[in-house]
């Protein structure tokens, strides 16, 4: 896990992610976890049929959920809370077997008052093994600043 701070983040800044393949396992979680039952996620057949996608996918909130675990790995114990995530844009489906990539871009960062903590902006990308962009957003994450090996 990375040991970054906001101090250590600048605009323009990009961190690529490690690569995590989506398994039958995760979408089976999630669905029963969220209470999903759209047959596009869980009946295949259905899917084959009924869909331009010649199968199932995978539910946009789970490749939401695995872009924020990609997230944890590069930004690290710094991170306090998320305070905004807008504009989700899933633009390619997200298949069982794919793997996938997080990018995140440092767009602004500015420090709160107390001086001990700050607001980092910034945009993730999430890319399959293609190189397609499968899903994208902003995000605005309150962070410590100072060393980071001081808290954990």
């Amino acid at each position: 896990m990375s040991n970054r701070s906001l101090d250590d983040l600048n605009p323009g800044d990009v961190f690529k992610s490690y690569g995590r393949t989506v398994t039958e396992t995760d979408i089976v979680n999630f669905t029963c976890l969220a209470g999903l039952k759209l047959p596009i996620f869980i009946n295949e057949e259905f899917a084959r049929k009924h869909t331009n996608f010649g199968g199932r996918i995978c539910p946009g909130l789970l490749t939401a959920s695995i872009a924020a675990g990609m997230m944890e790995e590069i930004l690290g114990p710094a991170t306090i809370a998320a305070l905004e995530l807008t504009d989700f844009k899933f633009t390619v489906p997200v298949r069982p077997g794919d793997t996938l990539r997080a990018e995140i871009t440092v767009e602004g960062k500015k420090e709160l008052s107390d001086g001990k903590r700050g607001v980092m902006s910034g945009r993730v990308r999430v890319f399959n093994q293609r190189a397609e962009q499968v899903f994208e957003f902003s995000e605005k994450l309150m962070m410590r600043r100072g060393r980071v090996d001081d808290l954990v």
